[in-house]
Order: structure tokens, then sequence, then C-alpha cells
């Protein structure tokens, strides 16, 4: 198995899970985004019994509902990621190695365009990538070299970018499964998440989720051999705006393909910002330039 066809899959199904996060629906209601707790507000009478219930930690399955929700309507935001994998490739061949990556991007979702800057440190050096994948075109910069994606081959990207645009429903329904499992502790202005999980729960909702990371035979080959031993996630969510801050996740997997087995350890750190002030995604002249 090629590694680093191993390696960029899989990120590309992380990658789309965080961003199906902070989806939008167009059919969402437009006062969806207004948390809960700031509609219900209790007047300066309310006794301290009710006022006591208001400043109650939400459930998890809450929490969730209301993340989503406030997440609905959001026109942009920024995204950095960290992320750490230990992949070992048994078979006739055997193969070890460590993958760094750190991930800076830029997203809006209307329409869904993106700009990412990309770093991967390999056993075989380190790769450093610029792209935007706009509406009329995908434009990779590497070795300060630009070049457009050919057409034929986009289509690939934007069905990984497709689940984007996941409405909250849906994504409540993958998390839904998890919530059991799920504590809900403060810190500061922040509300965490934490979930340790295994079984076939889990199995189920990573199975969701990546599937909707594009319809690529390869992909969904590896998915159906996926067997995933545990995911340890921990999820940030502001208390006033209900948007995301951070999320930490750690999983450990393996699956067997090509009659090789692989395990891949995995921890990814990502922290989110700039929320609905990005205007547009632009691209520079050279990239526009580039055959």
């Amino acid at each position: 198995m090629d590694l680093k066809k191993w390696t960029l899959v899989l990120f590309t199904a992380m990658l789309m899970m965080v961003i199906a996060a902070c989806g939008s629906d167009n059919d969402v209601e437009e006062g969806a985004a207004t948390p809960p707790v700031e509609e219900t507000a209790p007047p300066a009478e309310t006794s301290p019994v009710e006022e006591e219930s208001q400043d109650e930690v939400p459930t998890a399955e809450e929490l969730l509902q209301r993340s989503v929700e406030a997440s609905a309507n959001l026109k942009s935001f920024a995204m950095n990621a960290d992320i750490k994998q230990h992949i070992v490739v048994e078979g006739e061949q055997s193969q070890e190695q460590n993958v760094d990556m750190v991930l800076e991007s830029e997203i809006t979702m209307d329409p869904m365009e993106m700009m990412q800057i990309i770093e991967m440190d390999t056993a075989e050096g380190k790769v450093e990538m610029k792209q935007y994948i706009m509406e009329d075109g995908i434009y990779v910069e590497m070795d300060n070299q630009w070049m457009k994606i050919p057409q034929e081959q986009e289509q690939e990207i934007r069905d990984s970018m497709d689940m984007a645009n996941a409405g909250p429903d849906q994504q409540l329904e993958q998390f839904k499964s998890i919530a059991q499992d799920t504590t809900v502790t403060e810190e500061g202005d922040v509300y965490i998440l934490t979930a340790d999980v295994s079984g076939d729960n889990l199995k189920e909702i990573a199975k969701s989720m990546m599937s909707q990371a594009g319809n690529d035979p390869q992909m969904e080959a590896m998915m159906e051999q996926m067997d995933i031993k545990s995911v340890s996630l921990v999820y940030g969510v502001h208390k006033e705006t209900y948007l995301p801050t951070t999320t930490d996740l750690d999983m450990v997997l393996e699956l067997e393909a090509e009659g090789e087995k692989v395990t891949l350890e995995m921890k990814m750190k990502s922290t989110y910002s700039k929320y609905d002030e990005i205007d547009q995604i632009e691209v520079p002249e050279e990239a526009l330039n580039a055959q």
C-alpha cells in the first residue's frame, strides 16, 4: 500500500468531518442561530430557583443541538489544525512512518470556497503546499510553482466538500449515537464535551461521517474494512455563541487493504476563529494565470 495515498485519503476525510461541524443549511430558519439561552433570559425579578435552573450545565445532547443551530448560518471561519499520525503497514514489505501535518485554512460557506496552507513532515522530507478551492477552479502551489487542477480531476475534491452542506439535523443525528458516552464540563467561558468511545456505535458514526467525504471506490472499500479501536474526542463550545472553539481528536484504527494490515494512530488538535470575518477568498493573480 502507498503510505502517501493512505495518509492523504484519511486526512481529507478527517478535514471534511471538521468542516461539517460548521456546515450551513439554507433551509434552516433565520432565527435558528440565536442561542436558546439568550432567547429565554430571565427578567430581574426571576426567582432564585429559576435562576439556578438556567445556570445549569446543559446535557451533551442539548449542547450539540445548540451548537449545530448556531453554526447553521455561519458565513465564514478560519481553522488551524495540528495533526500527528503514526502509520504501520504489515505485509510482504512492512513499513512504518510518522507523518506530521500543520494546516491553516480560511473557508467561506456561500459560495463554498477554501484557502489552505498545508505543511507535511515525513521520513522523505517536508512538503509545503498552498491551494485555493474555488467555484471556477482549483489552484495549487508547490515548489513555488502554481498549477490549475484539470477539470476532470476536480470532482473528487468537490465531492469531498459537499458534506460541508449537511444540514444541522443530519449532523445532530450523527452525534446522537455518542451523546450517552459524552460528559459536559466548564472551563471559563467554554463548555467542554468529552467522549471516549468504542464499539459498534463508534464504527457507525465514523463510517457515516467519512462516507460523506466523497464517492471514491477505494475509500469506500477502506471504510468497509475499518476496525476502529477507539476514539477520544474533546470538543470546546463557547458559552455565549455556542460556536466551536477547539477540537482534540485521538483515534486508533486498523484495516485490511490490498493484502496488508494498516494500523493508524492519529492525534488532531484544531482551533477555530474569524467567525464571519472573512468576506471572500481572493486567488493571487499568478495562480489565476497558471496552466
